[in-house]
């Protein structure tokens, strides 16, 4: 199964990213990271977006999509913004990309 985030790198926080990497580390799940570039409507301009897929067994990912949501909403009551998404993936779209 593939988890992703996308984080739009203009507002996340370092610590944020940081507890996702160490997460991803601790439970053995293998990560890619690329950016993209896309318009961010709330600054009017292109903003670098990090994306970050996640291979690993489902109980894994959904552990650490619970866990990124949770962290997610201590961010977002301190700051009020939304700052990544994430999405399940089929295996058979990224064989395609490949």
């Amino acid at each position: 199964m593939i988890l992703e985030f996308k984080v739009d790198e203009l507002s996340v926080q370092s610590a944020w990213l940081k507890t996702l990497y160490d997460l991803i580390d601790e439970l053995n799940c293998k990560c890619q990271t690329f950016m993209e570039e896309n318009y961010n409507t709330n600054r009017n301009c292109f903003a670098p977006v990090r994306v970050v897929k996640i291979f690993g067994s489902n109980s894994m990912l959904s552990w650490l999509k619970l866990r990124m949501e949770r962290y997610n909403h201590l961010v977002d009551s301190l700051n009020s913004q939304e700052v990544f998404s994430a999405s399940f993936l089929d295996d058979e779209n990224n064989e395609k990309d490949d």
